[in-house]
């Protein structure tokens, strides 16, 4: 291909995406949206960059590790796009695909070793899923990131059942609560490859005892299996297990 037609390629593919944007932002109703998205650096915290780069180093980790990436708790779906659109950056050649679970009706009622604090917050964090589908689908993604909508506990043994040969080489974990947190890890028992990774968004956090309850449990219970190393670039992902063996 003679370097004219290439850029010709690349050129056609711009305009096709900026229309894509356009018409997404507008349908939204935010027609200045990507004035603002194209200068995030000038609006993100250090946390939120912080909580970008943490995440960028685990899927680097991770890229070599045979399985797919899961999300369990995608909320809005923001790190479930950030994910997604890095790993087509760091491999795009990769059959890797993004798994994201959630209810999308906010926080179910908790168990008691999640406090009693939980009883307040029944229904916060409800993400929008039509709203991310229609991300998915503007950036072209319907075949490779995919929404598991429904009740944490009943979904994820049905995704298993009906998924035989899943493997995870990365795990992000934002359930907050007990319950859906220990279904979650009671599926990446079996599933996690060997060198996978679980991030815990809000562990060892006195607000959410609930996550580090479920963690030290399937600690408890894997033996030595896995390192837990801490997170040293932002306050979230608090932590991460590596699985040994």
């Amino acid at each position: 291909m003679k370097l004219s037609e290439l850029k010709d390629k690349f050129s056609r593919g711009d305009n096709e995406y900026l229309q894509r944007r356009k018409q997404f932002a507008e349908e939204i109703g935010e027609p200045r949206l990507y004035e603002r998205i194209d200068h995030f650096a000038l609006y993100a915290g250090e946390q939120t960059l912080g909580n970008k780069l943490a995440v960028y180093e685990m899927l680097k980790e991770t890229l070599s590790v045979p399985g797919h990436i899961a999300e369990f708790g995608t909320w809005k779906g923001a790190n479930l796009m950030f994910m997604a659109k890095t790993l087509q950056l760091l491999s795009p050649n990769s059959t890797k695909m993004v798994l994201g679970f959630d209810n999308f009706s906010g926080l179910p009622s908790g168990d008691r070793k999640d406090g009693e604090h939980i009883k307040s917050l029944q229904g916060a964090y409800c993400g929008d899923e039509a709203l991310l589908r229609k991300a998915i689908s503007m950036f072209q993604y319907d075949d490779y990131v995919h929404l598991i909508v429904g009740d944490a506990n009943q979904t994820i043994p049905q995704f298993a059942n009906d998924n035989p040969e899943v493997l995870i080489s990365l795990a992000y974990i934002d359930f907050d609560i007990y319950e859906p947190v220990k279904t979650a890890l009671t599926f990446l028992e079996d599933r996690l490859a060997v060198g996978g990774i679980i991030a815990f968004d809000e562990a060892i956090s006195a607000i959410w005892p609930g996550e580090t309850v479920a963690m030290l449990e399937f600690l408890q219970a894997s033996g030595s299996r896995y390192q837990m190393v801490a997170n040293s670039i932002s306050r979230q992902p608090v932590m991460y297990l590596r699985k040994l063996a």
